[in-house]
């Protein structure tokens, strides 16, 4: 049996006039047990009657019973529309399921489509609104909404959870120093602090010492600058423009090798004027050189003499 025609028998049996007031858990149960029934012919409203006897044997009597339909008044569609409203405003939704998030926002803006879809469904399938027996009543839709939010699981959809993370703060503890261990700490203190370079006491009074700048010193500073650039232009030229006669590979390894001298020149701020004489002086003696002479110099392990193996 399937649990839309599990519900059908139900909601069939519900209209009768000795039906059982039964709870939405007792419902719920009922339904449950009818799926769970196999029976040897179509299954009617005197099985749901019978499923009920053994389920719920007793009555609850807390459950609301409708009286007859000749003395029970008949509620309008618009006198339920404002029962359901009435109690969506009055807050009563919070109250029965706290973590909930009710259908419409204080706006009146659908909060929750989840919500708002179960509570509708609901109501329609326990109350007179829809198929159910059940007026349509604030006790009745309190009712509603507890038994969809305590059913498992929920189906209500409820506010996120805040989880609040506690980060334990590790302090450590350290042994206290020896009298010892204090007057050598103390020792290396006042040594740092009364240096010259101290970041406390040394710098700070090596400047107040120095005098400002002049104008002079800038503009002199700024030719000199000027002239160490034009120079190292012309060491770069230098460079650039050395060859090896007939040996495209001996130019390209002497080059590297004038190269490295004015890079190392330039590591030891060995002033322009002198890197441009070495590496001219280092130009003039590659002149003699042979065409592997500048891989010799750069890879001495190339050249280096090899054993010969024995036979």
């Amino acid at each position: 049996m399937y649990k839309a025609k599990a519900i059908e028998l139900y909601d069939e049996y519900a209209r009768r006039d000795d039906a059982r007031d039964l709870s939405f858990r007792q419902i719920d149960a009922v339904v449950d047990a009818l799926l769970k029934t196999r029976f040897d012919h179509p299954a009617d409203v005197d099985d749901v009657a019978a499923v009920v006897e053994r389920v719920c044997p007793q009555e609850s009597p807390m459950m609301y019973r409708p009286q007859q339909s000749t003395q029970q008044p008949k509620q309008s569609k618009e006198d339920m529309n404002k029962e359901i409203m009435a109690f969506l405003n009055s807050g009563r939704w919070s109250e029965v399921a706290p973590r909930a998030i009710p259908p419409f926002d204080a706006n009146g803006q659908v909060a929750s489509a989840i919500n708002y879809n179960a509570f509708a469904a609901a109501v329609k399938r326990h109350t007179i609104y829809g198929t159910g027996i059940n007026p349509v009543r604030a006790d009745i839709l309190a009712q509603i909404v507890l038994g969809l939010d305590q059913a498992k699981p929920s189906h209500l959809e409820h506010y996120p959870q805040v989880v609040e993370r506690v980060v334990e703060k590790i302090v450590e503890k350290t042994a206290p120093l020896t009298r010892r261990e204090e007057a050598k700490q103390n020792f290396k203190l006042d040594k740092v602090m009364n240096r010259a370079e101290s970041p406390i006491k040394g710098i700070n009074w090596e400047i107040a010492k120095e005098p400002a700048a002049t104008q002079a010193q800038l503009e002199a500073q700024a030719r000199h600058d000027l002239n160490e650039n034009a120079v190292m232009g012309d060491v770069r030229s230098v460079i650039s423009g050395h060859t090896h006669s007939g040996s495209h590979a001996a130019t390209k390894y002497e080059r590297e090798i004038l190269t490295n001298l004015m890079n190392a020149g330039i590591r030891k701020n060995v002033p322009a004027e002198t890197i441009l004489a070495n590496v001219k002086a280092k130009q003039d003696a590659m002149s003699k050189w042979g065409p592997q002479q500048a891989l010799k110099e750069l890879n001495p392990q190339l050249f280096t003499s090899q054993p010969k193996a024995g036979y």
